[in-house]
C-alpha cells in the first residue's frame, strides 16, 4: 500500500512538472533536438561490439565512476528467463538468452545481423531463382538425452510448425510458401511434399521467393522428433515437454523449480566450442525485481527496456549498461472497427487521425521523457535503418493545424476519445498523461485506462478503445506491416482491411530477396502509411544490456536479446574465485 501511494504521489508530481514544462515549450515554440551521437547504422537486431569494460558512448544512462567492487557470490552466471509453471515454447517466443543456449538453429546472425553464420548446418545452397534451399547438416550434433540430431528432426519440425497454432508470424509466413504446405495443413496430403531428406541433407522447395527465408532459419529452432512426434501439432506448445525441455545447445537443464529458478549446466557432448562458465542460474522474476536484484548483485546479465530500471541498477558501480539499436517501435494503434464490427465513425475521417498526430510534440516526448533512449519515429521504419524513406510524409508538432483539421473534419468535441495502454511502468503512465494533455489543448476530451486481463482478447476482440499505445519488436521488416495484410485475421478485426492497397505492396516485400528491391518495397509501404494512419508513429526505443562487470567478463558483443545472435559466449568468464 505504501509503495502504491508513493508511486501515485510521484506520478502526480511528475505530471505537474512535465505539464508546466510543456506549457512553456508550446507557447515559446521550442523544439528539443535529438541528442544521439551514434553514426552507425546497424541492421535490425544486429549486434554491436564494444571495448570490454569501456563506457558506452551512445547511452543516456551514466555508468558509475566509482571503483569496481570485488567479485563476490557463487561461481554461476545469474540471469533471468526462469520458468513459470513451465518454460514457454520456442516457436512463438523464439529468442532470449535461455532459449538460444538450449536450442540451436541451422544458421546464426553475425555481428551485422546477417543470417550467414553456419550452426546446425555446416553448409547451405540457394538456387538462382531463390525457390530451393538445401542445408547440409552436421553429423556430430546430439540432443541433451544423447539421441543424435538428424535431418528427419528438421523435416518433422517444419511439417509440425505449419500446423502449429503458437508460432511467430514470420515463421508461419515463410513456411506457408513451402510446396505442398496448404494441402498438408488442411489434411489433403499425408506429407509435406516440399521438404525432402537425403542422408544429412534437407531440401526445401518454395512456391515463391521468401525474402527472409535465411533469416527465418537463423531464428527458428527444430524440436526433437523422438520426444514430441506423438503430440498434437496444434497444441505442441502446451506439452509437458516444456516443463524441462531437451535441446541441443551448449547448456542443458539439470534442475527446474517452477515459478522460482532453473539450473543449466554445460552439455559435455556439445559439438561446438565449450563455454568456460559451467553453470547458469535462470531466475523467475517480474520486472519490478530487476532493481532489487541488481542492488544485491544477484544478476550478471539481463536485457532491460525501462530507462528508470537501468539508471537505478547503475547506482551499483558493479554494473555497466550497453545500448543496442533494435527494431522496437512505439505507436498509437487506431481502432477503425467497433466491437460490433461496424466502422468506428468517431475517428474514421483521416483528417482526425492526422490532427491528433500533429497535436503531439513527439520530439519533445522522445528527448525529454525518454532522455536519450527514444528517437522520433516518422514511419514504422526507424530513421536509423537504411530502409527508412526520407521522403515520407511527416507530422511535425503543429497545434493550430491540428485544431483546423479537427474542425474541417466535423469532429464531435463532445464525444471523448478513449486511449488505452498495457505497459505498467511509471514512464508509460507519464507518457499517457502527457498525450492526454496535448490532445486536450486541441479541444479533445480524452479518457485513458490501463488494459487488464487477456491482452490478445482485449486488443483484437473487445476493442474498447479508439487508440491503443502499443509496441512492436520486429524480427524482420515484414512484421512491421503484417497486420495490414488481409491474411491477418487479427489485423482485419481492428482495421477492416484495404486489400487492393496494402496486399500488393506487402506481397512484393515478402517475395523480395534483393536488398535494393526490399528497400524499394518498404519505401512504398511507408508512403502508404500516411494515406491511412492506422498506426500513428511515436518513437523507437533502444534496448539496454546490463552486465555485472565485477563478476562477469563478456566478449563485448551486444545485440538484440530477443533474437539468436553470436554473443561468442564461449569466451565469457566469471571472475569469482
Amino acid at each position: 500500500m505504501i509503495r502504491e501511494q508513493a508511486i501515485k504521489i510521484r506520478g502526480l508530481a511528475m505530471k505537474r512538472v512535465w505539464i508546466a514544462l510543456l506549457s512553456v515549450m508550446m507557447f515559446a515554440g521550442f523544439l528539443v533536438a535529438c541528442t544521439s551521437t551514434s553514426t552507425n547504422t546497424p541492421a535490425p537486431g544486429s549486434a554491436k561490439k564494444e571495448t570490454p569494460g569501456a563506457t558506452p558512448a551512445d547511452s543516456a544512462p551514466k555508468n558509475s565512476t566509482q571503483p569496481m567492487p570485488e567479485a563476490t557470490g557463487e561461481k554461476l552466471l545469474l540471469t533471468n528467463w526462469g520458468p513459470d509453471d513451465k518454460f514457454g515454447a520456442s516457436w512463438a517466443d523464439y529468442g532470449g538468452f535461455m532459449k538460444t543456449n538450449l536450442f540451436r538453429r541451422l544458421l546464426m546472425l553475425n555481428e551485422k545481423g546477417e543470417p550467414v553464420e553456419k550452426d546446425l548446418a555446416k553448409d547451405y545452397t540457394v538456387s538462382p531463382d531463390a525457390l530451393t534451399y538445401t542445408f547440409t547438416l552436421r553429423d556430430d550434433v546430439k540432443w541433451h538425452d544423447g539421441v543424435s540430431f538428424t535431418a528427419e528432426d528438421v523435416r518433422w519440425s517444419l511439417a509440425t510448425a505449419i500446423k502449429s497454432t503458437s508460432i511467430n508470424a514470420i515463421f508461419s509466413g515463410a513456411f506457408s510458401k513451402i510446396v505442398g504446405a496448404d494441402d498438408w495443413k488442411t489434411g489433403k496430403a499425408n506429407n509435406l511434399s516440399g521438404v525432402t531428406v537425403d542422408g544429412n541433407k534437407v531440401t526445401i522447395k518454395l512456391t515463391e521467393p521468401v525474402g527472409v527465408f535465411l533469416l527465418t532459419m537463423a531464428q527458428w529452432p527444430p524440436y526433437p522428433k523422438h520426444l514430441l512426434e506423438k503430440e498434437d501439432p496444434a497444441k505442441i506448445h502446451l506439452s509437458s515437454f516444456w516443463e524441462k525441455p531437451i535441446g541441443n545447445g551448449p547448456y542443458r537443464l539439470t534442475e527446474v523449480v517452477p515459478n522460482n529458478y532453473a539450473i543449466m549446466e554445460i552439455f559435455k557432448d556439445f559439438y561446438g566450442s565449450k563455454p568456460k562458465i559451467e553453470k547458469i542460474k535462470l531466475q523467475t522474476m517480474t520486472e519490478d525485481k530487476i532493481v532489487t536484484k541488481t542492488q544485491a548483485n544477484q544478476l550478471d546479465y539481463i536485457s532491460v527496456m525501462s530507462l528508470d530500471q537501468v539508471n537505478e541498477a547503475l547506482k551499483n558501480p558493479a554494473y555497466k549498461a550497453y545500448p543496442v539499436d533494435i527494431f522496437f517501435d512505439r505507436y498509437l494503434q487506431a481502432n477503425m472497427m467497433g466491437a460490433d464490427g461496424k466502422p468506428n465513425k468517431k475517428i474514421a475521417d483521416l483528417r482526425i487521425r492526422q490532427a491528433l498526430l500533429y497535436a503531439i510534440d513527439r520530439k519533445a516526448l522522445a528527448t525529454k521523457l525518454f532522455k536519450g533512449q527514444a528517437e522520433l519515429l516518422e514511419t514504422k521504419i526507424p530513421t536509423k535503418l537504411p530502409e527508412y524513406n526520407k521522403n515520407a510524409v511527416t507530422y511535425p508538432y503543429d497545434l493550430e493545424k491540428a485544431k483546423k483539421l479537427l474542425k474541417d473534419a466535423g469532429f464531435d468535441f463532445n464525444q471523448p476519445v478513449k486511449l488505452q495502454y498495457y505497459y505498467t511502468d511509471q514512464q508509460t503512465v507519464d507518457l499517457i498523461d502527457t498525450i492526454k494533455y496535448y490532445w486536450e489543448q486541441a479541444g479533445v476530451k480524452v479518457e485513458t485506462s490501463l488494459m487488464k486481463g487477456n491482452l490478445l482478447e482485449l486488443i483484437y476482440t473487445k476493442r474498447d478503445y479508439d487508440f491503443l499505445y502499443a509496441g512492436l519488436s520486429a524480427m524482420a521488416l515484414e512484421e512491421a506491416y503484417g497486420l495490414f495484410h488481409t491474411d491477418s485475421p487479427l489485423g482485419m478485426q481492428v482495421f477492416g482491411g484495404a486489400k487492393d492497397k496494402w496486399d500488393p505492396l506487402i506481397d512484393d516485400l515478402r517475395r523480395a530477396t534483393d536488398p535494393q528491391k526490399r528497400k524499394e518495397a518498404v519505401g512504398k509501404l511507408q508512403d502508404m502509411e500516411s494515406q491511412f494512419l492506422w498506426h500513428m508513429p511515436l518513437f523507437s526505443l533502444k534496448q539496454y544490456v546490463l552486465v555485472n562487470e565485477s563478476r562477469l567478463k563478456t566478449a563485448g558483443i551486444f545485440g538484440n536479446e530477443w533474437t539468436n545472435y553470436d554473443r561468442q559466449q564461449q569466451n565469457w568468464e566469471l571472475k569469482v574465485k
